[in-house]
């Protein structure tokens, strides 16, 4: 399925930005997160990182040409379909055809009544929470600059089972060369936040999951009610 290429928000202000130079040219292979091209604003020259791995099918904007924040830069295809606009559209038709997922039913119904099996509630929980981040779109902290190796997130501009908008201000993140804010990669609801407001993570590093539209988080455990506290025993008096 092709995956378009955006350009996100470089700053509170930056509306902006200039195609400077393509590392990768129509035709090559890239993978998710490696460099793909550098972009020049008015507070920041940075790197876009490749939100998948393919083939750049389709370079749509040329360099030294300037876009608006949210406008498509190329086209990757991640080599399920044709890169062309049309052609995915008919390709599906025939896929969904043969029937091959009937198959595969048992195994994944064999899995949770393993699952179900262990007594265990907190290795529960935790696989419920990497169940859901599994089948959601991970948002990576993408490359904001040249020598920039991390970034610190300031503010979650959304929380967990709130619904987004692709390319909404989902965070904002800081780093020694600039504040900005990231953009939600999808449309539909934040089940995980993964690095909370004052921690620091690598380039690349995975911020937060967002899951299909409707999709609901796993539920926190319920806490114990806490026990009520022991009446003190009075002193025996002096003889």
């Amino acid at each position: 399925m092709p995956v378009s290429v955006t350009l996100p928000a470089l700053g509170e202000s930056v509306t902006e930005g200039t195609v400077t130079r393509w590392l990768k040219a129509e035709g090559e292979r890239v993978e998710a997160d490696e460099p793909l091209l550098e972009v020049s604003t008015d507070k920041v020259d940075t790197e876009i990182p490749s939100p998948a791995a393919g083939v750049l099918a389709s370079i749509k904007v040329a360099e030294d040409e300037t876009v608006e924040v949210g406008a498509e830069l190329a086209v990757i295809d991640d080599g399920t379909g044709a890169p062309a606009a049309a052609a995915p559209a008919a390709e599906p038709e025939p896929e969904a055809a043969p029937e091959p997922e009937a198959a595969p039913e048992p195994a994944p119904q064999a899995t949770p009544s393993t699952e179900q099996a262990a007594p265990a509630p907190a290795p529960t929980a935790e696989a419920a929470t990497g169940g859901a981040g599994a089948e959601g779109t991970d948002v990576v902290l993408p490359a904001l600059g040249e020598s920039v190796t991390e970034g610190t997130v300031t503010r979650w501009l959304k929380e967990v089972g709130e619904e987004v908008s692709e390319d909404e201000p989902l965070l904002e993140v800081s780093t020694d060369k600039v504040d900005t804010e990231i953009p939600s990669p999808a449309s539909g609801v934040l089940l995980e936040i993964v690095v909370g407001e004052d921690e620091t993570a690598e380039v690349g590093a995975k911020l937060a999951v967002i899951g299909a539209p409707g999709a609901t988080p796993a539920a926190a455990p319920a806490e114990a009610p806490a026990a009520p506290a022991a009446e003190p025993t009075p002193a025996p008096a002096p003889a």
